[in-house]
C-alpha cells in the first residue's frame, strides 16, 4: 500500500474519531551516532540521541527490515544521529529504492561531495541548515567553524547536482529564540534557489522553548513564511501547520502516521517520545503484526494535545485531517 492509499484508508479513521493506522511514512533512524553536538539536539527525553548508544542493524539486517516495511508503506526516512556515519548507507538506501521507496534522507551533509551516489538513490535530501553564517553555525552545531564550512559546502554541492539528480532538496530549519534572523535569510535562499523550506520551532523534551512562546519576531517569521508559502511552491506544510505552530496551538497528534523505528530494529510505541520500544520487527517480520503486539503490551494511544509542536508529528497529524489543504501541498512538493 502506498502513500495515497493509506491516506484514503486513514480518512474513514479520522472521520469516526479513531486514530488513523496507515503509515504515510516510516522514519528509520539507522545510527543514534553523530560527530556535532548541536544545542537544540532532543530525543524527547533531555538527552541528544548520541547519549543513548544503541545497537545497530547490519547491512543485510537493515535491508531486511526495509523490505518488511515496504509491504505497508512507500515513504521512507532516513535519519540520526547522522546517518551519513553508516559506510553503508548508499547500500541500504539503493535497496530502498529497489523495493519501491521513495526514499527520503535527514543528514546535514557533511562529506556530501565524497559520495556522490547517496543523491543518486535520494528522491528527497533533506539538509539541516539553520543559519548561513559559518560562526554562528558553528555555535549551533558545538563544533569548530571548519566543521560548519563543511556544512555549508554539502549545500553548495546539493544545489549544484539536484538538477542531474532529480533530487528534491529541502531545507530543514529549527527557529531557536537566537538564530530566527537567520532562519530567515535560509528562507530568502530556497525562494532564490527553488528549494523547498520546512520549520520547526525548538522542543525541549517535548515542549516548545518557553522563549518562543511570548516571541513577537517569531511569530512574524512564521507569518512571513506563511506568506512565501502563498507566492512560491516549496514551503512545507499546510496552512493549519504553520498557523499552529506560530500559536502553538493543540493538536490531535496521530504518530502513527509515521512510526519510528530505532537503530536495533525495535519500533517505537506510539513514538519516540514515549521510550516504549520493545517490538523487534525483525522478530515480528511484518509491520502489522508489530503493531498489534505492541498494543496489546502498551495499549491505545494516549491524548497528547500540547506538546511536540514539531514538523514530523504536528504537520503529518494536520495533513491527514485537512485532505482539501493536501491536495493544494502537493504543489510544494514539486520543486
Amino acid at each position: 500500500m502506498g502513500f495515497i492509499g493509506n491516506y484514503i484508508r486513514n480518512l474513514g479513521s479520522v472521520a469516526v474519531g479513531r486514530q488513523p493506522t496507515r503509515p504515510l511514512m516510516f522514519s528509520y533512524y539507522i545510527t543514534h551516532r553523530c560527530n556535532l553536538n548541536c544545542t537544540y539536539c532532543c530525543d524527547g527525553d533531555g538527552k541528544r540521541f548520541k547519549e543513548d548508544p544503541t545497537e545497530e542493524l547490519t547491512t543485510d539486517q537493515a535491508c531486511r527490515l526495509l523490505s518488511i516495511l515496504r509491504r505497508a508503506g512507500d515513504t521512507i526516512d532516513i535519519t540520526g544521529g547522522e546517518p551519513m556515519l553508516r559506510d553503508d548507507l548508499e547500500a541500504v538506501i539503493e535497496h530502498a529504492r529497489s523495493v519501491g521507496f521513495r526514499t527520503v534522507l535527514n543528514t546535514k551533509g557533511i562529506g556530501l561531495a565524497d559520495r556522490p551516489s547517496l543523491m543518486d538513490h535520494c528522491d528527497v535530501l533533506v539538509l539541516s541548515l539553520d543559519t548561513l553564517n559559518p560562526e554562528r553555525l558553528a555555535t549551533l552545531l558545538g563544533r569548530p567553524v571548519d566543521r560548519a564550512n563543511e556544512v555549508l559546502a554539502a549545500l553548495d554541492y546539493a544545489i549544484a547536482r539536484k538538477d542531474e539528480t532529480q533530487t528534491k532538496l529541502v531545507l530543514s530549519v529549527v527557529a531557536t529564540p537566537d538564530n530566527l534572523d537567520d532562519v530567515r535569510e535560509v528562507l530568502e535562499l530556497t525562494a532564490k534557489h527553488s528549494l523547498g523550506f520546512q520549520l520547526s520551532p525548538e522542543i525541549v523534551g517535548t515542549a516548545v522553548n518557553p522563549a518562543l512562546l511570548e516571541c513577537e519576531r517569531y511569530r512574524t517569521l512564521v507569518d512571513d513564511t506563511i506568506a512565501q508559502k502563498r507566492r512560491r511552491k516549496g514551503v512545507l506544510g499546510v496552512p493549519a501547520y504553520l498557523e499552529g505552530i506560530k500559536d502553538f496551538r493543540p493538536f490531535r497528534c496521530h504518530p502513527l502516521l509515521m512510526p519510528v523505528i530505532r537503530p536495533d530494529g525495535r519500533m517505537y510505541y506510539p513514538c519516540l517520545e514515549w521510550k516504549r520500544a520493545e517490538v523487534d520487527l525483525l522478530e515480528a517480520g511484518d509491520y502489522y503484526r508489530a503493531l498489534r503486539t505492541a498494543r496489546e503490551k502498551f495499549g491505545e494511544i494516549p491524548a497528547c494535545r500540547d506538546c511536540c509542536h514539531i514538523f514530523c508529528h504536528m504537520a503529518l497529524s494536520l495533513l491527514q485531517r485537512h485532505p482539501v489543504a493536501a491536495i493544494g501541498e502537493l504543489k510544494h512538493w514539486r520543486i
